[in-house]
């Protein structure tokens, strides 16, 4: 027993967890790329704050001997440093994380699509085979046989008056010919539709599944890297905690 042979019977669970992994997804998707703005802005205000201290430096030169000064030169300096770092950051979360996290949602999608649309080629194809093709036999059978009744019937009233009995006779043989085969093609058609469930139930949809849960894996393991680096830039290094 495994994934493909256990879940056969959750093509609905399967969709709606697949459907909550994207959302999920979505949602810390959004969330990274409002921190790239933030960050960005944040950087973008300290760099301003910095740009303005330089003019108003340039305006009103102060005394860069007194304590003052070096302490007012000293935060300016980590500032600007900050803003570097921050925008630094952001873009390291752009192009990275974010991206590959982009990236991930467009191929899980793909991925949902392509079982959704192949799981439902499948069961069209089993309904077409096991309910559209015998009904369309028993509808012909149902219709031969009042024709094969018929012809015996008019092939009796024919013995009876003793009026062209071979033509009756022939119309008769043909009718119940017909039937015949077309019995025999129902009974075919029957044995046909159950080997074709059991091949849909024990081997194509298993394979699909299986398929399916490759896929989920590989993804996982893609996510992985992108989980690290994830964690690596949206905590701030040693380097901005001492600042």
């Amino acid at each position: 027993m495994g994934f493909g042979s256990d879940l056969r019977n959750s093509h609905e669970a399967l969709l709606k967890l697949q459907e909550s992994e994207l959302k999920v997804l979505e949602t810390l998707r959004k969330f990274m790329s409002l921190r790239v703005k933030s960050d960005k802005e944040y950087a973008s205000l300290l760099q301003n704050v910095c740009q303005q201290v330089e003019k108003h430096e340039t305006s009103s030169p102060v005394d860069t001997l007194s304590n003052v000064s070096k302490s007012w030169a000293c935060m300016v300096h980590q500032t600007e440093q900050l803003s570097r770092i921050m925008k630094t950051h952001a873009e390291d979360l752009n192009v990275g994380p974010l991206y590959r996290l982009t990236m991930m949602i467009k191929d899980k999608q793909q991925v949902k699509k392509s079982y959704q649309s192949m799981q439902q080629q499948l069961e069209a194809e089993v309904y077409k085979v096991t309910k559209t093709e015998l009904e369309k036999l028993k509808s012909a059978y149902r219709q031969l046989a009042k024709e094969a009744s018929t012809a015996k019937e008019k092939y009796k009233e024919a013995l009876s008056k003793g009026k062209e009995t071979e033509k009756a006779k022939d119309r008769f043989d043909k009718a119940t010919m017909k039937l015949h085969n077309l019995h025999n093609q129902y009974v075919l058609a029957v044995k046909g539709a159950q080997l074709h469930q059991e091949q849909y139930y024990d081997k194509a949809l298993p394979l699909l599944l299986d398929s399916l849960q490759k896929m989920q894996e590989e993804m996982i393991l893609a996510l992985e890297p992108c989980q690290n680096e994830c964690t690596e830039v949206l905590w701030f290094p040693p380097s901005l905690e001492k600042i």
